[in-house]
């Protein structure tokens, strides 16, 4: 067998270790056991998680190593410890009962009928992949927290990095758009992910809270969740009789929704498949609308066939027509954040935040 490049490294390879359903050389595999076995594994990037990462590179970043691990699929629960603590419990049970398969007894019939649902199977792979990175980049911080709006924003672009990932590896079909396109659906896409993610990984962790990627969760207290941008023209009682009624709504159609509905992580992944695959998105191209219909018709269909065959639920047809019905909360949820961004902008909330992000608050105003 003719040795492929190692998905963390480029040098060759010829097997897949820890979990990982990418090729992995023999030294990002011994790299990879000995970070997780290390008592001093926590680490940090010293030049922005932009490192190089290559074979010939005679002292690899650490953590950026780390990183394209994760990303290629490895499993830390996949380690053995040490022989002399092989007795000890070795359950990973703790780090599932935090994590959004938690909420699904079906992984292993996805598993067994990939060739049926190779979409959704793929996606549950990355979507996998995404929660352990996100361990990996939010690590030894302290015990969660309620986060105001400074804080949630820089914990969102962190994140909008990682998201990323997750999209290009979840969707290969991605490569048949073109640049501004890509850009385009992923922009709608990862604002109004992160209007039903939240409440989603709250229902997983068994908490009515809108929980964040590392682990936080939102202040509840609408005017110390905007007061703390340190502006002038927003008192607390300000930003209380302004922004409630906004929060108000979305709690009424997204939060709510998700509550009664209570989706398991394939439905999740299935929504948010069809918020990027959004057909309906000025900008596109007419080859690019196609693939975005086939995208969704191929989505809608394989849930059917996941609720038909592996979750058996009694009536599939009505079940996802409930699931479609969170997509118009999104979008409607969209709107009013749309109109709560505006007001930030007369304000003036966002005149310290950063260029970049400033920029992606008012492309997302164009949408």
């Amino acid at each position: 067998m003719s040795p492929h490049p190692c998905f963390v490294c480029m040098s060759p390879a010829n097997e897949c270790h820890f979990g990982s359903s990418s090729q992995i050389c023999r030294a990002c595999s011994a790299f990879f056991r000995r970070y997780v076995l290390s008592p001093k594994s926590a680490i940090k990037c010293r030049h922005d998680r932009k490192c190089r990462v290559f074979y010939t590179e005679s002292k690899m970043c650490r953590f950026c190593r780390m990183e394209r691990c994760m990303l290629a699929g490895m499993k830390t629960s996949a380690v053995q410890p040490p022989r002399e603590k092989y007795s000890e419990d070795r359950s990973d049970s703790s780090s599932e009962a935090s994590s959004c398969y938690s909420l699904s007894p079906f992984v292993y019939e996805v598993q067994s009928c990939s060739t049926d649902i190779p979409r959704l199977h793929r996606l549950s792979v990355h979507f996998k992949n995404l929660e352990n990175v996100r361990k990996l980049e939010f690590e030894n911080q302290e015990p969660p927290k309620s986060r105001n709006m400074v804080e949630l924003i820089e914990i969102l672009r962190k994140d909008i990095r990682l998201v990323s990932t997750f999209v290009d590896g979840a969707y290969p079909e991605m490569g048949r758009m073109g640049k501004m396109e890509k850009k385009l659906l992923f922009l709608n896409f990862f604002i109004k992910y992160m209007l039903v993610e939240p409440p989603f990984l709250g229902l997983s962790a068994g908490k009515k809270d809108l929980l964040l990627p590392n682990g936080d969760h939102y202040e509840e207290d609408v005017g110390r969740f905007y007061s703390m941008m340190n502006v002038e023209s927003v008192s607390g009682n300000t930003a209380e009789a302004v922004f409630k009624p906004y929060w108000d709504e979305y709690k009424r159609t997204v939060i709510d929704d998700v509550w009664f509905l209570k989706p398991d992580v394939y439905e999740f992944l299935t929504i948010s498949g069809l918020i990027l695959w959004d057909t309906g998105l000025d900008g596109l191209t007419d080859q690019g609308v196609e693939v975005c219909r086939a995208m969704r018709e191929k989505l809608v269909g394989e849930i059917h066939f996941y609720y038909k065959n592996v979750k058996k639920v009694e009536d599939p047809c009505l079940r996802l027509g409930q699931i479609m019905m969170l997509l118009s909360s999104v979008q409607k949820s969209f709107g009013k954040y749309q109109e709560e961004l505006q007001m930030c902008g007369f304000f003036e909330i966002y005149k310290n935040l950063d260029p970049e992000t400033c920029q992606i608050i008012n492309e997302s105003l164009q949408l």
